[in-house]
């Protein structure tokens, strides 16, 4: 698992570090990346773009890395998405010097594109965990994420901000995520061993032709020499990304997780919008209030465990939506910055418990031979609601600074509505986290 939370954690790093960033540099006209004639309420929806070419790319290229990574092996593929990442980075890098928002969008797509850590990560995960550790393990991720959403804000504030060193600008963040993305790969091709039993039950057994039986049926010819795929279903054949998406048990959780990011994204995206269109502040004050808010985040992901103990998996995803929404609608009370830090705090909290929630739900319905696969998809649905959130998003911040969070707040309750619905028709929800993990 360390090099496993290495992994998330620079990954994570590299990928907020522009986040402070992105607000200035498209609503200011004094930093002269856009054109100073482009009329202010355009300039949110372009923001809204930029965003939401990455998730886009994710959309595309995630299922496939998945999968991938069920046939071939997660760390070669973990490798190669690590590297078209760092490379995506340095062109959105050259955008941003050159001012040039074509370039600047190629890159965030390309990134996009080739980032698949992320559900590869929660699959190795998903493979060497046993019965007793996977709800630990998958609050250790959410950990890394978020200690990582404490060092890139931070960073990318700071090393935008030229009142505290002169030579720093606008394009400094996303050099040093390319470089973020480099140490990334190092990490994982010095660092990275998969066990021999885990590598089993993350990859595919693949079909071979099959041959008639007596009656005339298909009959599945597996190799004698292979390893089974997995302690629990030796010899399952490889399913579509449809067929994985229409899987009755895993078609709600796609559901609920579409709309519990939106309402992540939504807070992620616009809580620094909103700050700089209501309050005028800095790139590096926004890095420090990501930071900040980073604290609960950690907290809530050390706490999972416990409270799954008391309330039950799905208990806890109900009670961090709740509190996700109540966070974000909160969050448009306060007139001063300073206590706005509050209901970030507790929104911060719910996008922990709700990170964790959601991929347990879907680790956990699917087969340990489609970990990858299952976990893919659902990061496609994670980076599908990341757009919609900024784009939907950018075209309401134009109109209104708070229309956003409205969206969020509503996306949020249907979540917790959705849980509970999903309990009353399958009461025994969540109850297999347990016994969901193979043993070895």
């Amino acid at each position: 698992m360390i090099a496993v939370f290495m992994t998330v954690l620079f990954g994570f790093a590299g990928f907020s570090l522009p986040f402070p960033v992105f607000g200035p540099m498209f609503l200011k006209p004094e930093l002269g990346f856009l054109d100073p004639s482009i009329p202010v309420e355009y300039r949110p929806l372009l923001l809204g773009v930029a965003i939401a070419l990455y998730p886009i790319g994710q959309f595309i290229g995630s299922p496939w890395l998945g999968r991938w990574s069920d046939r071939i092996g997660r760390r070669p593929v973990l490798l190669g998405s690590l590297a078209g990442a760092a490379g995506g980075y340095l062109v959105t890098a050259s955008g941003v010097a050159l001012s040039s928002l074509p370039l600047l969008l190629a890159g965030r797509f390309v990134s996009g594109l080739c980032e698949g850590n992320m559900a590869i990560a929660q699959s190795i995960t998903s493979d060497i965990s046993t019965p007793q550790n996977k709800v630990r393990n998958f609050g250790l991720i959410t950990v890394a994420i978020n200690v990582g959403w404490i060092i890139g804000p931070l960073l990318g504030g700071f090393l935008s901000d030229s009142s505290i060193y002169e030579g720093f600008n606008v394009s400094w963040p996303f050099f040093f995520a390319a470089g973020m993305f480099g140490v990334n790969l190092l990490v994982v091709f010095f660092a990275l061993r998969i066990p021999g039993y885990a590598r089993r039950r993350g990859k595919a057994k693949p079909q071979v032709p099959a041959a008639q039986d007596l009656n005339g049926a298909l009959a599945v010819e597996l190799s004698a020499t292979s390893d089974p795929v997995s302690d629990n279903a030796p010899g399952l054949p490889v399913r579509s990304v449809w067929q994985t998406v229409r899987d009755k048990r895993l078609l709600p959780g796609f559901v609920i997780s579409f709309f519990s990011y939106v309402a992540v994204y939504v807070f992620f995206a616009f809580f620094g919008v909103y700050l700089v269109q209501n309050h005028d502040v800095s790139s590096s004050f926004l890095g420090m209030y990501a930071a900040i808010i980073s604290i609960p985040l950690i907290a809530a992901g050390l706490l999972v465990e416990p409270a799954r103990k008391r309330i039950g998996l799905a208990g806890v995803s109900a009670v961090a939506h709740l509190f996700l929404g109540v966070g974000i609608i909160t969050f448009l009370l306060p007139d001063d910055v300073t206590w706005i830090l509050a209901p970030m705090c507790l929104a911060a909290f719910g996008i922990a418990w709700c990170e964790v929630t959601t991929s347990l739900f879907i680790s956990d319905a699917a087969g340990a031979h489609e970990q990858g696969q299952a976990l893919g998809i659902y990061r496609s649905v994670h980076v599908m609601a990341e757009a919609f959130a900024v784009l939907v998003g950018g075209f309401l911040s134009g109109q209104s600074s708070q229309l956003p969070f409205f969206m969020g707040a509503i996306a949020a309750l249907i979540c917790v509505a959705g849980i509970m619905a999903w309990k009353r028709a399958m009461p025994d929800l969540g109850r297999n986290v347990e016994s969901s993990a193979p043993s070895h």
